[in-house]
């Protein structure tokens, strides 16, 4: 049976404990959290790096339906569009995909105005991405879809308790980077005796708010949770074919964290089983 503020995760720190014990205590805490944070980092990166190909297609695709005349509409009005439309580009997309460089070697075309377009261009490319929603079909699975559910699946995996771990853990680094150097001097007589009073002071203010977020987090299972939720982001990857049936299950869950992750606008059609990269 638990006994009064026992947690299975860390034992609160008693109020006599020594200064030292304290703080190697927070140190460990600390790595846990920052552990996580890596973790979870990568885990994030893995999705975005999965997700940009197939952003990229998107957007390419709406840039080539948009009129070359709507540059116009990004300056105001003021770009020379002639040149450009002499030359036989008819997209904001074939200007996007130029670039700078390759429009100053057109003839009529300067420096400002290759400037402005691709300018203007890139703009439009960036709220165009912003705005598309990837879809990927799971009757047709292909490659890059494959990618992007197998790096969905694991923080999906990771279950609900992943949010509440990422967020003690942030503020945990956040509260204990700046504690723990002013602590220090509590770890010996001798530190302290060098600290001058207003330090030993500080010191020991910062010993006593450690203890506190020691005892919080244990009253919690942070710690507890911490382990639990790096094992589920360090666990082996699942196979294409679990990550594929997981997903059908609960594709709500994968697109929750690929909005989330991306800045990806939702599709409710799409997060009710139905994605593909193509329309």
């Amino acid at each position: 049976m638990r006994g009064a503020g026992a947690t299975p995760g860390r034992a609160p720190v008693p109020a006599g404990r020594r200064a030292g014990a304290v703080l190697d205590a927070a140190m460990s805490l600390l790595d846990s959290a920052q552990r996580l944070l890596d973790d979870h980092d990568r885990a994030v990166t893995a999705i975005r790096d999965a997700f940009r190909p197939l952003q990229r297609e998107l957007t390419g695709a709406e840039l080539a339906a948009i009129p070359v005349s709507r540059l116009k509409d990004v300056t105001a009005g003021r770009l020379r569009l002639g040149a450009l439309e002499q030359a036989g580009f008819t997209s904001v997309g074939e200007v996007y995909e130029a670039g700078r460089h390759a429009l100053r070697q057109l003839p009529g075309v300067g420096g400002q105005t290759a400037d402005q377009a691709v300018a203007a261009a890139t703009r439009i490319a960036e709220a165009v991405g912003e705005t598309v929603s990837v879809r990927i079909d799971i009757d047709r699975p292909e490659p890059r879809t494959t990618a992007l559910v197998t790096a969905l699946h694991r923080l999906v995996g990771a279950g609900p308790g992943l949010r509440r771990a990422h967020d003690s853990a942030e503020r945990l680094t956040t509260e204990l980077r700046a504690l723990l150097p002013e602590a220090e001097p509590a770890r010996g007589r001798l530190r302290m005796a060098l600290a001058g009073r207003e330090r030993r002071a500080r010191a020991l203010g910062a010993v006593d708010r450690i203890r506190q977020r020691l005892d919080e987090a244990a009253e919690a299972d942070v710690p507890l949770l911490f382990a639990q939720i790096s094992v589920d982001l360090l666990r082996e990857p699942a196979s294409d074919v679990e990550c594929w049936v997981d997903f059908e299950l609960r594709s709500a869950e994968y697109y929750s964290v690929l909005a989330e992750t991306t800045g990806s606008a939702p599709d409710v059609a799409a997060s009710e089983g139905w994605v593909t990269a193509r329309d």
